[in-house]
């Protein structure tokens, strides 16, 4: 533990446990839906007078001022997903105050939007993630290593430098050590359980993907790792590739495995516990759930914030589908638990020296570029090309600038090609991957 570490964990312990007794005060289900109406129609009374686009909806007189009810909510409220952000643009930021930073999405749908936000989002959310990793009893002070995609480290000139030594100064503060999860060949990943085993961390966080290739690549490690006596090592920003990896790493660092659920538009919504599946953080969001597919045991996840934001989600339609505990409704309001979330897998590409890049280091390194609309990694053996759509072709500063960034994760990725396209490939469902291997 480190001086820092041990201040942040005396400041976080009051809101922690506030958090912690606020999920606990439930006199049952309908009490618990009725306590998060009145929150909705706390965050509703702000909404309706500062976002022009739900403004402009009860000016038409479909919307209401107050909700009587969420069925009354479920009647009238329209679903929104990424495209409604985009295609709204600033019509969907409150006017209350001037946003203080940009979430810029990426990800599994290779469909960036940048979306105003303010930092009390983050204040108000960070007890929810500290809550549950207390689950695991893991507190603010303890020491974390992750294996992570670390987007300061592509950042050019002075700028780029001087962010990467704050990061690195922070890291140190806190007791954080930092591995970049963008290349995944076995002997990177060597030298990642080397660095992990000297760090001596409480717990690990990393990409699902790079965890379980993690793995494969450390059978050997496997008592020193677990000699470490970890607390968990977290899974997050996408699902294990296998039903058996959780099990793999289990043995591998003889500590449980959790799994966070969140995005970047949304923060932490949901967390694994110890005695299985995922807790809802439903005084944060409200969670709906709806099955499409009456064979299907899956439901598309919807979500709605209870507290304020710049850019209010309000029935936002994730694009995620969870196994619920019970396949008998069709539809479920203000989900508190669930199995699991399904699918959610992103990928890696292999390059001619047996490198392998995770995908996030594209989403990385595309997302700043205004100019794309959505992007996809096509590899053809061991060819690379970026096809993105956008109402203008990129200009020689664009790609240079990618080009950039991603030399620095690998000089092969130095030279990507890029196509402007109309559209992307999609999945037989439909779906728009971020890597397509031909």
């Amino acid at each position: 533990m480190t001086l820092a570490g041990n201040i942040r964990a005396h400041r976080f312990a009051d809101d922690i446990n506030a958090r912690a007794a606020t999920y606990t005060i439930s006199n049952g289900e309908s009490d618990g839906k009725l306590s998060q109406l009145d929150l909705w129609n706390s965050v509703w009374g702000r909404i309706r007078r500062t976002v022009p686009y739900y403004k402009r909806l009860i000016e038409e007189g479909r919307l209401p001022e107050h909700f009587r009810s969420w069925d009354e909510f479920m009647d009238r409220m329209p679903i929104s997903n990424r495209s409604t952000l985009k295609n709204e643009g600033k019509g969907m930021a409150s006017t209350e105050r001037p946003c203080d930073f940009l979430r810029i999405t990426g990800g599994s749908t290779a469909e960036p939007i940048q979306i105003p936000a303010w930092h009390s989002e983050v204040r108000y959310t960070e007890p929810d993630m500290w809550l549950g990793r207390s689950w695991y009893g893991v507190s603010p002070a303890s020491r974390l290593f992750l294996l992570w995609g670390h987007s300061h480290l592509l950042g050019a000139g002075i700028k780029g430098w001087l962010n990467a030594r704050k990061r690195m100064v922070l890291d140190r503060m806190l007791g954080y050590f930092r591995f970049s999860a963008y290349d995944l060949r076995p002997e990177v990943l060597g030298r990642a359980a080397l660095k992990l085993i000297r760090f001596k961390p409480d717990y690990l966080i990393g990409y699902s993907i790079a965890l379980d290739l993690f793995a494969s690549a450390n059978t050997s490690l496997r008592e020193e790792l677990r000699a470490l006596g970890m607390k968990m090592a977290v899974g997050a920003a996408e699902g294990f590739p296998s039903s058996e990896s959780e099990a793999r790493l289990g043995d591998l660092f003889g500590c449980p495995i959790a799994m966070e659920y969140g995005a970047v538009e949304t923060g932490l919504m949901a967390h694994t516990h110890p005695s299985g599946g995922y807790r809802v953080y439903w005084r944060t969001y409200f969670m709906e759930a709806e099955r499409r597919c009456p064979e299907s045991h899956n439901m598309t996840v919807r979500i709605t914030n209870l507290y304020p934001r710049c850019t209010p989600l309000v029935r936002y339609e994730i694009g995620d589908e969870i196994e619920t505990w019970e396949h008998k409704e069709e539809r479920i309001l203000g989900l508190e638990s669930f199995k699991r979330v399904v699918g959610r897998c992103n990928d890696y590409v292999l390059l001619e020296d047996g490198a392998r890049i995770h995908s996030e280091a594209f989403t990385h390194a595309v997302r700043a570029c205004p100019v794309i609309g959505s992007y996809q990694v096509v590899q053809s053996g061991t060819h690379l090309c970026i096809r993105y759509t956008s109402d203008v072709p990129l200009n020689g500063s664009h790609i240079s600038q990618i080009r950039e960034r991603l030399g620095k994760i690998h000089l092969a990725l130095g030279r990507m090609e890029f196509e402007r396209v109309d559209r992307l490939m999609q999945t037989v469902a439909g779906k728009t991957r971020m890597v397509i291997k031909n």
